[in-house]
């Protein structure tokens, strides 16, 4: 379940932190999320880079593009990028570190994060989100995350939810949605992921993880 005005309230209440930890406060009650919680909740590593200090933007560059030599002043956009590159950069903007806007645009951030994911770098995800959290977005990131804490912790207070709480039921989930691929023109055909090119198509270079189901245009909600 995702509770949208408790999600709000947690964002609202959000205090400045120099550390790696958010606190806020949902209907009275203190709520602290660190990395390791996260980590605990999602069930994944809580180890891993925190930062890409040590990968630059050229060779982040030549790993998305797939291409040894580019040029490091290179704007890029998800058009230029292999279909691998693509899905994972849809998956940086959408769920791991969701934004609003333009997701065609990558930033240096985002192409840094695809470079390692590309090359098998461990990143460490919880210290992401909860940074992530903490740069006090426009939006509201992660709600089914944040649902699903503030749930934990009120249900161990002992604290019940508001009679008139509205919740929003979480629809199937697909890996990747099928709208954003198409957004960044790639499409299921034949039984597999094949990128758009002109009027023909390309037809994928390697297998990719992603489960095909019933178009849905659902937008995917982060983690």
């Amino acid at each position: 379940m995702i509770y949208p005005r408790l999600v709000k309230m947690f964002y609202a209440n959000l205090e400045t932190s120099t550390t790696c930890i958010a606190k806020s406060y949902v209907l009275g009650t203190p709520i602290s999320i660190t990395p390791d919680l996260v980590a605990e909740i999602l069930e994944i590593p809580n180890e891993g880079i925190t930062n890409f200090h040590d990968i630059g933007r050229t060779e982040a560059l030549g790993i998305c593009l797939e291409q040894p030599n580019v040029n490091p002043l290179l704007n890029v956009t998800s058009s230029h990028l292999p279909i691998a590159s693509r899905i994972i950069l849809l998956l940086v903007t959408n769920t791991f570190l969701p934004k609003e806007g333009s997701h065609t645009l990558p930033s240096e951030r985002d192409l840094k994060f695809v470079a390692c994911v590309k090359n098998g770098t461990l990143i460490n995800l919880p210290y992401f989100i909860v940074n992530h959290i903490l740069s006090r977005p426009n939006h509201t990131p992660y709600p089914m995350l944040l649902s699903r804490i503030i749930s934990f912790v009120l249900a161990s207070l002992n604290i019940d939810f508001p009679d008139d709480e509205q919740s929003i039921k979480h629809s199937h989930k697909q890996l990747v949605n099928k709208t954003g691929l198409r957004h960044c023109g790639i499409v299921f055909e034949d039984g597999e992921w094949v990128k758009m090119r002109g009027r023909g198509r390309e037809q994928a270079r390697e297998q990719v993880d992603v489960r095909a189901g019933d178009d849905d245009d659902d937008e995917e909600d982060g983690p």
